[in-house]
């Protein structure tokens, strides 16, 4: 259980780069959901200042093995849907897509 909550304090970095959420620090890191509903959710917490329910979020969908972390992977950007904060990447050589934010 503690390395779940430290994977998902990890993939919810670029969550804490701006605004209220800069005051909490953490190491580099990207959660990728495969599920894009799954990521603009944690996102929709994440502006509503739910940290611990979007860490949750993100660790159900690491135990479930709809998101992962992408730390240290080469990742390939795919699209960028305009106006939207949550883009399709995927892990070079691997054909999974997952949904990050930006």
């Amino acid at each position: 259980m503690k390395l779940i909550r430290l994977l998902s304090l990890t993939a919810l970095a670029p969550l804490f780069a701006s605004g209220a959420l800069a005051q909490i620090a953490v190491i580099g890191g990207y959660a990728g959901c495969k599920d894009r509903d799954n990521m603009a959710r944690v996102l929709d917490l994440a502006d509503q200042g739910d940290l611990a329910a979007a860490q949750e979020l993100v660790a159900r969908g690491i135990k479930s093995q709809d998101c992962r972390v992408l730390a240290g992977d080469d990742i390939v950007f795919e699209a960028t849907p305009p106006f939207t904060r949550i883009i399709k990447v995927h892990v070079r050589g691997n054909p999974d897509v997952y949904w990050i934010i930006q």
